[in-house]
């Protein structure tokens, strides 16, 4: 389990808090072969692989971040039945205003499919994105 940096020991704290569920699916990887963003960090291309940690609320969910074998830590996501069966795991992205996809979410496939949603804070939450298919 990763547990670098403060976000990582506040959503640890949380969950001794909280008493939550146990660790559950999905652990989902996706490829991309163009400059991309999770968070604050941006790479040329890469891996992005997420871990779900624990449930917070039925709809709140504690993920853990990795980009090319590099944990970047702990963050929530917005969970929800997903809005239609993808036939395969789909990252949902942004594009920002240099063109560089921004990561704001996956789809993970299957007949009980879920949609996880991360926190957006500039005011793109409505924006359309671009799909990235698993790699497993």
């Amino acid at each position: 389990m990763c547990r670098s940096g403060w976000v990582g020991r506040m959503a640890v704290a949380a969950l001794l808090v909280s008493g939550s569920a146990v660790a559950a699916e999905p652990h989902v990887r996706f490829r991309l072969h163009e400059p991309f963003r999770v968070g604050s960090h941006d790479y040329d291309s890469g891996v992005i692989a997420l871990n779900n940690v624990s449930s917070l609320t039925p709809s709140r969910s504690i993920l853990e971040v990795w980009v090319n074998g590099e944990c970047l830590g702990m963050m929530t996501a917005h969970q929800s039945r997903a809005e239609a069966a993808a036939p395969e795991s789909e990252a949902l992205f942004r594009r920002d205003d240099t063109g560089r996809l921004e990561m704001v979410g996956f789809r993970v496939a299957g007949p009980e499919g879920a949609t996880y949603r991360f926190p957006v804070s500039d005011g793109h939450a409505g924006s359309s994105p671009a799909v990235a298919i698993a790699m497993n």
